[in-house]
């Protein structure tokens, strides 16, 4: 057993009641396909099936799993960098018909990255780690959020399983603990591993929907981490705070260069989460985090989630920390607002 570091309970305060009379069910970000140019659609289209596929794959094979069949599937999708260089290019072509806004723009963010970034990272392990059944699970781990994520986004690139999605169904925090244990990913300077921590038990969303709303915040935390992460280390932190709401924390050590560009040109790392302030990357990614947090707890705008410590982000000695917060969830218990 461990303990959870006097310094994480520090980091906001833990009392953080909802405004919402009924629990967020994970809508409302959803983009139709329509809305992009067609090669665009043709792109989400390629990229849906290619990460779709592993999961369904696994499902029917799940009891005694022909783990050759699927590595020959993940160095299939993501070999050679054909996936990535795809993806890279969504959202080009609806940006030059003039038909880009916010939403596509926040979108195309969570579907170039994600569980997608991870798959195709924690793949290239398979080049020095063949074989190796721990990397390929956690590889249908991530192709399966990642198809999540999309429905979630997309609602008509998979309708019959979308609607699927939206049915009332508890997801356990074991959903969460037992892909991001042991993940071990390609960072900027070789491999990294992730780590978790949880001393919370018992359900944490109420549908696919929520849970895959979940996986956007704790994706964006995750891969901004393995980016920068000094020493080949990320821990993933989740314990309860008061009774109905637990605290998620990604911890990662930070080199000297970036501890100075986030003192120099970000300042109050709240900032961050506004969007605009990146460094290589688009600064979409945590905004998106707010927004889902904001809503999650019903306030009235992402700058008033950060502001009141339902999500933020801090250093402490070399180590850099983001947080969100998600309330528990209690089958048949009836949600009632609390004034804030």
């Amino acid at each position: 057993m461990f303990a959870i570091p006097e310094a994480l309970y520090k980091l906001a305060p833990v009392t953080l009641p909802s405004r919402r009379s009924e629990r967020f069910n994970g809508a409302g970000y959803e983009v139709p396909l329509s809305r992009f140019a067609p090669a665009d659609r043709e792109i989400l289209g390629r990229v849906y099936q290619s990460v779709n596929g592993l999961p369904q794959l696994w499902h029917p094979m799940r009891h005694d799993a022909d783990y050759s069949v699927l590595e020959a599937y993940i160095r299939r999708v993501g070999g050679g960098g054909a996936l990535l260089a795809e993806v890279g290019h969504l959202g080009e072509a609806t940006l030059a018909a003039g038909a880009s806004d916010p939403a596509i723009r926040k979108a195309v963010h969570d579907i170039r990255g994600g569980g997608l970034t991870l798959l195709l990272g924690t793949a290239d392990l398979l080049d020095i780690m063949p074989g190796n059944r721990n990397v390929v699970r956690k590889c249908v781990d991530a192709a399966r959020d990642h198809a999540k994520i999309m429905r979630n986004l997309l609602p008509d690139i998979d309708p019959v399983v979308r609607a699927a999605d939206e049915a009332t169904k508890a997801h356990t925090i074991d959903h969460f603990t037992s892909k991001w244990d042991g993940m071990a990913t390609r960072g900027q300077t070789g491999p990294v591993l992730v780590s978790m921590r949880c001393l919370f038990t018992g359900a944490i969303s109420a549908r696919c929907l929520e849970t895959s709303s979940i996986d956007r915040v704790v994706y964006n935390y995750v891969n901004n981490a393995v980016r920068f992460a000094a020493g080949g280390a990320v821990t993933v932190w989740i314990f309860p705070v008061t009774s109905g709401l637990t605290r998620w924390v990604v911890q990662n050590a930070i080199g000297a260069d970036q501890e100075a560009f986030l003192a120099e040109r970000v300042g109050d790392l709240g900032r961050l989460f506004a969007g605009g302030i990146t460094r290589g990357g688009t600064g979409v990614g945590l905004a998106n985090c707010a927004e889902i947090v904001a809503d999650c707890f019903g306030l009235a705008s992402p700058a008033e989630a950060v502001s009141r410590g339902y999500l933020g982000a801090a250093t402490r000695a070399g180590d850099y920390f983001t947080w969100f917060h998600w309330p528990a969830y209690t089958p048949g218990a009836v949600h009632t607002a609390m004034a804030v």
